[in-house]
């Protein structure tokens, strides 16, 4: 089985995906912090990270720069409630390194395609 980190300091949404991506056959782990999330990553492997862009202490493309880092082949999908423009400014001018992004609100259906998307480019 595939494995997934969720991290989001949102209880309903890391809630909410824990149980829709469990009953789609995924195993799931959730963080509600980035040290939480570094601290799985520390003693885990995973098939996928999800994080948020927005939450306290460090910003979530960065994040992903740093995950990357740590774990050169780590497949990201990043979750944001920017505008689709503002994330693309974002992304250029930051370098920030992930697979692909959910924009809030989201459907389960986009959720399901682009999560099934990015771990088969993984093969």
């Amino acid at each position: 089985m595939k494995t997934i980190l969720i991290i989001d300091d949102e209880d309903t949404i890391l809630d909410v995906l824990r149980r829709f991506l469990e009953k789609i056959g995924y195993v799931v782990s959730t963080a509600k912090t980035w040290e939480m999330g570094f601290e799985y990553l520390d003693s885990h492997t995973f098939d996928l990270v999800m994080l948020d862009v927005h939450m306290p202490g460090k910003d979530g493309f960065q994040v992903s720069k740093e995950i990357r880092a740590m774990r050169p082949g780590q497949r990201i999908i990043i979750m944001t409630g920017l505008q689709a423009g503002s994330v693309y400014d974002y992304y250029t001018s930051s370098e920030a390194d992930f697979d692909d992004i959910v924009y809030k609100p989201f459907s389960f259906d986009k959720i399901k395609q682009i999560v099934e998307r990015v771990l088969e480019e993984a093969k």
